[in-house]
């Protein structure tokens, strides 16, 4: 089975389990505080990088359907400037249609056509998280730190926690990162943010109890499961 055609068939089991409107914000409560602990962990993470967004090439790296180039945007990267790349030749399309302004690439990110040391910054939300396949997770990885520039940073933005019964999900934990991006030779780990709470319990606190989330997250950070690792290339 190729690649493109086992993401699409991830993706397909994804929704089918999980409902159509599992990560909508307009109809379903259970995201809303899950998605502000996100984006809340991309500006702090955003801070520990040094130069400036409005002159950056940024990469986002399994961008879907552009879903989360918004968080890029309004920290201050400029939209001609950032490229996005994915092997799903329908959401490539979305994307473009939702940002007809950026450049978006149907193509593998196992081997990525770009020069060596071209970008600013490599973004990736959630894309570790769908890769359970270990070849692709070394491949990509390895093409994350060849494009970025040296003194450029990778944002990962992914979950460090399992979906438990779900072999479909591998989380991106501290220790696979080292190994993946050559912590300490290639990139230096610069920080790591916390983000949302593992969604059976954050999920459930954003619906019915949304007032005690912070508190949640701030008392027991052991139930955060997502992260935002930020590295730096050398």
């Amino acid at each position: 089975m190729d690649r493109e055609t086992s993401q699409r068939q991830w993706y397909q089991h994804y929704y089918a389990a999980s409902g159509d409107d599992r990560n909508n914000l307009r109809s379903n409560p259970e995201v809303l505080f899950q998605t502000l602990a996100l984006e809340s962990s991309v500006v702090r993470a955003s801070r520990d990088i040094t130069h400036a967004p409005s002159t950056a090439l940024v990469l986002d790296v399994g961008c879907g359907g552009g879903g989360d180039i918004y968080q890029l945007v309004r920290i201050g990267y400029v939209p001609t400037m950032i490229t996005g790349i994915d092997i799903q030749q329908d959401r490539i399309e979305a994307a473009r249609r939702l940002y007809p302004q950026m450049q978006f690439i149907h193509g593998d990110a196992t081997r990525m056509e770009f020069d060596d040391d071209s970008f600013d910054l490599v973004f990736e939300s959630t894309m570790f998280a769908t890769l359970p396949n270990d070849r692709d997770r070394t491949a990509i990885s390895s093409e994350m730190v060849r494009v970025c520039k040296p003194g450029g940073y990778l944002m990962l933005v992914d979950w460090r926690t399992p979906k438990p019964g779900d072999s479909n999900y591998k989380a991106l934990t501290r220790k696979e990162l080292c190994t993946l991006f050559s912590v300490g030779t290639a990139t230096r780990l610069m920080k790591v943010h916390k983000g949302a709470l593992v969604p059976p319990i954050g999920r459930f606190l954003s619906m019915r109890t949304p007032s005690l989330y912070f508190v949640v997250w701030r008392l027991f950070p052991f139930l955060v499961g997502q992260v935002v690792y930020v590295l730096m290339k050398g």
